[in-house]
């Protein structure tokens, strides 16, 4: 069962990862792009329209398309019809919009994707950091002891008894909004428990024979923490980082849902939810197609860091 709970796992976020790496050379349209905000706006999913492209090049788009009797193609957009001569046209096809549009007349399908690149990157990001910072305090106040790893503990636990959300929402107002930014707040404001884990590791590791050998025959504290420690920490790093990734998506959504993360007109899972809370009963594909993606991501985190506790 644990096997198969980390295969899951690691299926949906390879799947994920997979389709955001790959979303540039995807046949997707522009997730910023807003071509006609009459006929595409709110469109259901599997929703189709015509779209006219003329001999210059320019594509208009209709929800009705028909044949007048002089020689001309008459397009429907809302309630007014427009003549284009018969020559004029070019082609005429019945584009498909798989996941419907936003109340923009955005393609659902492309901005979900692009947005799975932000929220993931952010996500891996801030992950990285959170590790990167914890493990470093965890391994320096576990391998000092005395009186470094009192004041390094007694500031993580100061850090841990302020309420995340709010700490992240107060430096979220006081910097500019950006990918960086959010990927530092969010990173910065979840190193505590790591820190917590990897200190009581070392503490652990340090009273074994082979580090007490290593400190008898010469070895400093650095040389200790990146031979003889950090190899025997990485079960317990990639297990905390498994669980960070899926906080870390879940904090950066929270921001960008309240406006205080990746800016737009980048596209990103919090924000997308944020544009249809206004809209679901009347259009509900637009914050329901994010908010089951976000939910996946973050299923699929945690059954990963579940399966690897369990085996390793």
């Amino acid at each position: 069962m644990t096997r198969a709970r980390v295969r899951v796992g690691a299926a949906v976020l390879g799947a994920w990862a997979a389709v955001a790496l790959l979303a540039p050379v995807l046949p997707l349209r522009d997730p910023g792009s807003q071509p006609d905000g009459l006929v595409l706006r709110s469109l259901p999913p599997m929703s189709r329209v015509f779209g006219v492209r003329t001999r210059d090049g320019a594509l208009h788009y209709a929800s009705e398309v028909r044949y007048a009797p002089k020689g001309a193609i008459e397009l429907r957009r809302g309630t007014e019809w427009t003549a284009v001569p018969r020559e004029q046209v070019a082609a005429i096809a019945r584009p498909r919009f798989v996941l419907g549009t936003d109340a923009l007349g955005r393609d659902l399908l492309s901005r979900l994707i692009w947005g799975a690149r932000v929220s993931l990157l952010a996500g891996a990001l801030a992950a990285l950091v959170a590790i990167t910072v914890g493990g470093a305090v965890g391994v320096v106040a576990g391998l000092a002891g005395g009186r470094v790893d009192a004041i390094l503990m007694r500031a993580t636990d100061a850090a841990l008894s302020i309420p995340r959300l709010f700490l992240l929402l107060l430096l979220a107002a006081l910097f500019r909004p950006s990918l960086a930014t959010t990927i530092l707040l969010v990173g910065g404001t979840t190193w505590m428990v790591a820190a917590r884990l990897v200190r009581a590791e070392t503490l652990s590791l340090r009273a074994r024979d082979h580090v007490a050998a290593a400190r008898s025959a010469g070895a400093g504290p650095f040389r200790i923490a990146t031979r003889h420690l950090l190899p025997q920490l990485a079960v317990v790093l990639s297990i905390e980082a498994s669980l960070r990734l899926g906080q870390a998506i879940l904090l950066e959504a929270s921001l960008s849902f309240l406006g205080l993360g990746v800016p737009p007109p980048a596209a990103s899972w919090g924000g997308l939810i944020a544009d249809g809370r206004d809209r679901l009963l009347d259009a509900w594909w637009i914050a329901t197609w994010p908010g089951l993606a976000l939910a996946m991501v973050v299923v699929a985190a945690g059954l990963v860091a579940e399966g690897a506790e369990d085996r390793l």
